[in-house]
């Protein structure tokens, strides 16, 4: 049995429509994982060693990412009336205002004050992100 199966054989998903669900809206660590990329990649750029170019105007909109294009489509649907998720998705918008933050900190100010500002508000709206990806699936499981 995969993943996908296990996952649709929960009595989480007895009562709910899951007319095209996808393998993806039931893979919580494919979107943890998506999350964390986000801070190695915000780590490259203010280091110097990142071959892209970071907007801070692009960077701020929490539907541009994956797990953000994720939490706008599959997530909204098949989620969206749950409290823990309602609750993700605002650390998410969040965590994106904060990454946009470093980038344009470190545009204006500098390493130090991105960097600053990383292990910051960065940090912290990162790590609600994940702990409401973990929050949804253990809801999802129970």
């Amino acid at each position: 049995m995969g993943l996908f199966d296990f996952f649709r054989g929960l009595s989480f998903f007895s009562n709910r429509d899951t007319t095209g669900i996808a393998e993806e809206d039931l893979d919580f660590a494919k979107w943890v994982k998506a999350h964390r990329d986000w801070r190695n990649r915000l780590i490259a750029y203010i280091n110097g060693t990142s071959s892209e170019s970071l907007d801070e105007h692009t960077v701020c909109r929490d539907d541009r990412c994956e797990l953000g294009k994720w939490i706008y489509r599959g997530g909204l649907r098949y989620y969206g009336d749950l409290p823990v998720f309602r609750k993700l998705k605002d650390h998410h918008a969040d965590f994106h205002v904060s990454a946009g933050r470093v980038v344009s900190l470190f545009k204006v100010e500098g390493l130090g004050a991105a960097r600053k500002a990383l292990h910051a508000d960065f940090d912290l709206n990162s790590l609600r992100v994940i702990r409401g990806l973990e929050a949804l699936e253990r809801q999802v499981k129970e």
